[in-house]
């Protein structure tokens, strides 16, 4: 849901979080010094043409970042939050979504679609550790307009996700390490590949969101491809 709410603008959130327990030590407003659990947050922009954003929490500029790139987590008090992106250094939102956040979970907050229409996801992260000698790895389909889609390894008959829609993500789920997959994304029903991601790495322990970016009308920086992040 569009708003025209404003925001002040604040000192960025210095900092990042990379395990899933941690504490953030604050004085509350009552000067309660007990420590508090942090929940953990962290942006991802993935609309194709909107140029750099800021997202903001609870109307606190915390960083700018470009398509594509996505920022780590950052501690954030658990609650009932306001989140939302700007355009860079303006004041107004472009979008917003309130999220009751858990204390000690992790969220991915995926900035989707066009300028026009720009949407939050907010997607809670199982960052449990992967089996013994395995790594973790789920799919969210991203791409504006895109239909259903599969993501298969190259050179294996049946796909690891299928039938996912624009903004359907996928639990994690496990897989053997290895320095060379080629991911491969096809339309739901079809054995047609639309888009390769080569030589990915993918490392024992770690957990990665593989996710489906672009428009299939575009042959610039934003056309229809994959991108890869890694949560842990």
């Amino acid at each position: 849901m569009k708003t025209k709410n404003y925001f002040s603008i604040a000192t960025k959130i210095a900092l990042s979080i990379f395990a899933i327990t941690l504490t953030l030590s604050a004085c509350k407003k009552d000067f309660n010094d007990t420590p508090i659990e942090a929940t953990g947050i962290g942006f991802v922009h993935a609309s194709p043409g909107t140029g750099a954003l800021d997202f903001v929490l609870d109307g606190q500029k915390i960083n700018n970042f470009t398509y594509t790139k996505d920022l780590g987590y950052y501690a954030a008090y658990p609650g009932t939050r306001l989140i939302g992106v700007a355009k860079k250094d303006s004041l107004k939102y472009l979008t917003t979504a309130t999220s009751a956040l858990k204390a000690g979970a992790f969220y991915s907050v995926f900035v989707v679609d066009t300028l026009k229409s720009t949407k939050l996801l907010v997607v809670e992260d199982d960052l449990k550790a992967p089996e013994t000698d395995k790594a973790k790895i789920r799919f969210i389909n991203l791409s504006p307009g895109a239909p259903a889609l599969d993501l298969a390894v190259q050179g294996t008959d049946a796909p690891i996700f299928t039938a996912k829609a624009f903004k359907e993500f996928t639990t994690f789920t496990s897989i053997a390490p290895s320095d060379t997959y080629t991911f491969q994304v096809k339309n739901t029903g079809s054995t047609t590949v639309r888009a390769t991601l080569s030589a990915v790495k993918i490392e024992k322990g770690k957990i990665y969101t593989i996710w489906a970016k672009g428009l299939s009308s575009k042959t610039d920086s934003t056309q229809f491809g994959l991108s890869v992040m890694t949560n842990k």
